[in-house]
């Protein structure tokens, strides 16, 4: 953590000066084509920190638009009594709040390398709309009481471009609107108290496979023919938590998504984005969005199949009347099961579908 214990009010620029002003008011400063837009990270750190105070009457609150902010930004392991808001400002060193307790974090339409969030506590809502990441995006282990907004962002990172295992969130994460991630996207063990909603995303994918947690072994009981697309993983939410998931992003993912064992109220989804892999052994849901035919997605872990998924469905169906169809989820999963059996399993196997489909269909 940089020291800037000595700063003083006379050691800003004049540029730094009207932030500080603006910022004892509660009042926003935009710097867009000012001839200095330039705002060093340390007199950022110093004016946040209690360098400066708010007018009598007002509220002290970082509002600054169109700054380049030099150098790396590291408030960490702090309580931040004023929220910030740094719209539409050029980082050229990565920005940290590791550990910190914030009020509220607005980056919108903003540039940085690398943003960490680590162990923080945000009371309000943490906005990244419209931002552009070229490195990691870290909120693992973060509280956030409000709602995480990443509508229309950008992240770049390689490898792992978002990482928030045990991330909690109060109410809704919104990943969607041309959100785009060009690495894995991971929200391991995270909890959301509302809606994960990546509709009209983009998700490439990233080929990391020891970040992400694929293994050889994983890959090679799966006999796949070119392994290669199984290593990538777009979205990994094993053990998530969250009353709704919307997985309807604009195009298929570019790898693999992993739900293993997590917890969803209600799951939006549709066979024309279905992703080329789906881990879903253990993924419980009470209610799924109408498909007429959901057996192939059952059908696309690449390590093949598990009994747990087609119980899971047939379940969720026959809570909603669908007997059928119940019928059918299970049918179709004897049938999956018999290519794992032995020569005389399989043979047993076809003669029970043959006579009475497995007692799904004896007539």
């Amino acid at each position: 953590m940089p020291d800037n214990a000595l700063m003083q009010l006379a050691d800003l620029t004049d540029t730094e000066r009207a932030v500080a002003a603006r910022f004892a008011t509660g009042s926003e400063l935009d710097v867009t084509g000012w001839p200095d837009p330039a705002v060093r990270a340390e007199a950022l750190r110093f004016i946040v920190l209690g360098g400066v105070t708010a007018e009598p009457g007002d509220r002290a609150e970082l509002r600054l638009t169109g700054a380049r902010v030099d150098g790396a930004l590291e408030v960490d392991f702090t309580d931040v009594d004023a929220p910030i808001t740094l719209t539409r400002c050029t980082f050229d060193a990565p920005i940290s709040f590791f550990g910190s307790h914030l009020r509220r974090l607005t980056l919108d339409g903003s540039e940085f390398p690398k943003l960490t969030l680590g162990n923080s506590t945000v009371d309000g809502s943490v906005a990244l709309r419209g931002c552009t990441s070229t490195g990691l995006v870290g909120l693992g282990g973060a509280t956030i009481g409000g709602s995480l907004l990443m509508r229309g962002a950008l992240l770049a990172g390689p490898g792992i471009a978002f990482d928030s295992t045990s991330l909690r969130v109060r109410r809704d994460v919104l990943a969607d609107e041309g959100f785009t991630c060009r690495g894995a996207f991971r929200l391991d063990r995270a909890e959301i108290d509302g809606i994960l909603s990546l509709e009209r995303a983009v998700l490439h994918g990233s080929g990391d496979t020891g970040a992400t947690g694929l293994r050889a072994d994983d890959i090679s009981r799966g006999g796949l023919d070119d392994a290669e697309w199984a290593t990538s993983v777009a979205f990994s939410g094993r053990h998530l938590v969250t009353r709704e998931l919307i997985l309807l992003p604009a195009e298929k993912p570019g790898g693999l998504v992993d739900l293993r064992h997590a917890k969803v109220g209600l799951l939006r989804d549709n066979p024309s984005t279905w992703p080329p892999g789906l881990r879903i052994d253990g993924l419980t849901y009470e209610a799924v969005s109408d498909v007429d035919d959901r057996v192939p997605w059952l059908q696309k872990d690449p390590r093949g199949y598990r009994p747990q998924p087609y119980a899971q469905l047939a379940q969720v169906y026959r809570a909603a009347g669908r007997d059928e169809d119940a019928r059918t989820v299970l049918l179709a999963g004897e049938r999956d099961r018999r290519g794992t059996l032995s020569r005389p399993g399989r043979w047993w196997g076809h003669l029970q579908d043959r006579t009475v489909g497995y007692g799904y269909r004896p007539v």
